[in-house]
């Protein structure tokens, strides 16, 4: 999100023609498309840092994607949906499909769902939330699963101009979960396909090797010609999934922010406050 709202710091927020994203990465993707991003930011500094979100005390809910989609995005940090929908730029929200572990896509144009649902469904974690999420006809869970990083999908669009976010450094690789704590974890995911399963302890071979080819200094995606890449220098830059930390969170979001000017050759402008509040 701190690297999105730098983004749109430089004013580029209204230049691409497609975003995709999975996870959190989709509605922060959203926040981003309605000229939301900064607000965007504050809003996981100051209200996603709650145990009304994180409580790992909560064990059939650790993270409440409920509270982030019904309260954070509806009512309390509302999303701009009219401006969403009416956006020039496509958003590609990724979804696993649950019993399969196929990537499915819906956009901001797709006609007959609810993206609320959509939203709810691309960020359904395992484990911390551990439910699938109907949207249409089909069950999914997060997106990440078999999307983690989308490009992919922009290349299918026809997009010969990428820039990407990513959200660990270069030297992270996905590898199979031991299998002591697979078992340890049977009685939650028990009710997992054999796929879902795979997809959720195995390795991440397509992950892995984009992530090589990303890694390069002038990194390469077949059918691309440019390429830019933003990411986190070293991984003590990062944290988990359930940081709840502010000051943490915001150190992450002002890193995010100079590694995201530097992607682009400048150096970031000084600014006391670069994510003031922009509803």
């Amino acid at each position: 999100m701190g690297a999105l709202a730098a983004l749109q710091e430089m004013g580029f927020h209204q230049c691409f023609d497609h975003l995709a994203g999975s996870s959190a990465g989709a509605l922060n993707g959203a926040y981003f498309l309605t000229g939301q991003s900064s607000y965007g930011v504050e809003t996981y500094i100051h209200y996603l840092s709650k145990k009304a979100f994180v409580n790992p005390f909560r064990f059939k809910k650790i993270v409440d994607i409920d509270y982030l989609v019904d309260g954070i995005g509806k009512k309390i940090r509302p999303l701009h949906l009219e401006k969403l929908r009416a956006t020039h730029t496509t958003l590609h929200i990724s979804l696993t499909e649950s019993s399969e572990a196929a990537t499915h896509y819906v956009t901001n144009r797709t006609q007959d769902i609810d993206i609320w649902e959509a939203f709810r469904a691309t960020a359904a974690l395992p484990l911390l939330y551990n439910k699938s999420v109907k949207v249409g006809n089909t069950h999914y869970v997060d997106g990440s699963l078999s999307a983690r990083i989308p490009v992919q999908r922009a290349v299918e669009q026809g997009c010969r101009y990428i820039v990407v976010i990513l959200t660990m450094p270069h030297s992270h690789r996905i590898h199979s979960t031991h299998r002591l704590l697979q078992s340890l974890t049977w009685p939650v995911t028990r009710h997992y396909s054999a796929a879902l399963r795979n997809a959720f302890f195995g390795e991440d071979r397509d992950y892995n090797t984009i992530k090589m080819d990303l890694a390069h200094k002038n990194p390469k995606i077949s059918g691309c010609p440019k390429v830019i890449v933003i990411s986190p220098p070293r991984a003590p830059e990062m944290f988990s999934t359930v940081t709840t930390n502010p000051k943490h969170l915001l150190q992450g979001a002002l890193q995010a922010r100079e590694d995201t000017w530097r992607a682009f050759g400048q150096v970031p402008p000084p600014h006391e406050n670069p994510f003031a509040i922009s509803a």
